[in-house]
């Protein structure tokens, strides 16, 4: 049956993942009467051939996937998986990490306030995603409307292998190693901070004097409070290390303060004062400058930063099931 497995497989790869379970199950009880059936009329057990046959007369995965998809008006079942495919793969996988990897940081490093130039960034990836929708729609409701003979033409036995079922595997703790990590390196940033906001210091290279502005006094509080959560969530870790859902929760809260942080902080420079002896008022102020547009891409880097790391414990709390009961967990050496 390793040809109705890879048959299965394939019409699987078309469908939704809510609701791909119940459909493979419901053709796979469907197909596997039929290939009985015709074993039963010839009498005697059906070869490649005869199997191939039957997925034949069942027709493409595609086109058997898009049959048990909701009817559309513009594009059909036939082509739907496929539309819905390629639009994943377009927006998804390739104009989205350009975007992230390539014209948002160029855009950042070019505009003078990082937050404008993410919004700039996201703006234009919208318009993109919406240009290139389009543009798909047309070509699949062109495809719809004229298909060409040779569109669904296909052979069971060019069927991709399927890979061997993984054993899902539960979500895995933080080790006790990362967990004293974790509080160490929260508490040593808190006395730093702490150290830093109580004797502000200055920073002299060759006799230019690079000293923080006042602004960052409103901030101490709020940021004292960040660099203590990771001695606390650590802590945590330490003495409850099954309760994931409860430290996924804390750290996401977290990771949002931190971005309401960076999002206000980045509009309240300039956060650096530059103070050069002997240099030109033009100097001074050029170097005060590119000092304060270094630090507004490093919040921008931050924010970035911040955000994909949110993202992660967004999607740890979405596979953690808060009704399943406790039981034996790997742990992350």
């Amino acid at each position: 049956m390793d040809l109705l497995n890879r048959y299965l497989h394939a019409v699987g790869f078309w469908l939704p993942k809510p609701q791909q379970d119940d459909i493979i199950a419901e053709l796979s009880e469907d197909l596997r009467s039929q290939i009985e059936d015709r074993a039963a009329a010839l009498g005697h057990s059906l070869d490649d051939d005869g199997i191939a046959a039957i997925l034949t007369e069942r027709g493409h995965p595609m086109l058997v996937a898009g049959s048990y998809l909701p009817q559309r008006s513009l594009i059909g079942p036939a082509l739907f998986p496929a539309y819905q495919f390629v639009l994943k793969l377009v927006i998804l996988w390739i104009l989205t990490p350009i975007f992230i990897l390539m014209v948002g940081p160029a855009t950042v490093l070019s505009s003078g306030n990082p937050f404008l130039g993410l919004a700039e960034t996201a703006w234009t990836l919208l318009l993109a995603a919406v240009f290139s929708m389009g543009i798909i729609t047309a070509i699949f409701s062109i495809l719809e409307r004229y298909p060409h003979e040779s569109t669904f033409q296909w052979n069971p036995r060019r069927l991709p292998a399927v890979a061997p079922a993984q054993a899902s595997q539960p979500p895995k703790i933080v080790s006790r190693f990362n967990a004293i990590v974790e509080v160490l390196a929260g508490l040593f940033a808190s006395l730093l901070w702490i150290g830093l906001m109580w004797s502000p210091h200055t920073l002299r290279v060759n006799g230019i004097v690079i000293a923080p502005t006042p602004v960052w006094r409103s901030f101490f509080w709020p940021i004292l409070l960040v660099t203590l959560a990771s001695p606390a969530a650590g802590l945590f870790t330490l003495l409850r290390p099954r309760w994931m859902r409860t430290r996924a929760c804390v750290a996401l809260g977290a990771h949002a303060v931190v971005l309401i942080l960076l999002g206000a902080l980045s509009n309240m420079g300039p956060w650096v004062r530059v103070v050069a002896p002997g240099v030109s008022i033009a100097g001074v102020a050029n170097a005060n400058h590119w000092t304060n547009v270094s630090l507004s891409i490093g919040f921008a880097f931050a924010f970035i930063g911040t955000l994909v790391a949110a993202v992660g414990e967004a999607r740890l709390l979405a596979r953690l099931n808060p009704a399943q009961t406790p039981g034996p967990v790997t742990v992350r050496r």
